[in-house]
């Protein structure tokens, strides 16, 4: 007697949403266009890039697969560092040596923007625990 499989069965069951490196790519490519149109009129860093910062945080707390929740977490740290050091690179100072304008670069952008990042952050993590929980 032959059996017969249903599709169901057949094909294992996929995961809908975004992948890890698909939901930092996405989420750093927002982000820096954000702070791209946020830098380019004034050289700083203002509302637009930081507001934008947590509303990508969320949309990537949400699309992310439930397999690849970690992925939400990590990418406000992630999505900003890289928009601070391809963008960012117009609100560097211009004394000091390179080494010391990257630096301070570095550190200005982080510290000066540390709740914003944190609380992107926080509210991922938040999302992706809610997430978890159904």
């Amino acid at each position: 007697m032959a059996q017969t499989e249903t599709l169901e069965t057949a094909a294992p069951a996929t995961a809908s949403g975004a992948t890890y490196a698909r939901t930092i790519l996405v989420s750093t490519a927002l982000v820096v266009i954000l702070m791209t149109i946020d830098v380019v009129p004034d050289k700083t860093i203002d509302y637009i890039a930081r507001a934008g910062l947590v509303l990508v945080a969320l949309f990537g707390a949400i699309r992310a697969r439930k397999g690849d929740f970690l992925a939400a977490i990590w990418t406000p740290v992630i999505a900003w560092f890289i928009a601070l050091m391809t963008v960012g690179q117009i609100t560097r100072p211009a004394a000091g040596s390179l080494k010391s304008r990257e630096l301070v670069l570095i550190l200005h952008g982080l510290a000066d923007h540390a709740w914003w990042i944190l609380g992107a952050t926080a509210l991922a993590a938040v999302v992706v625990a809610i997430r978890r929980s159904r």
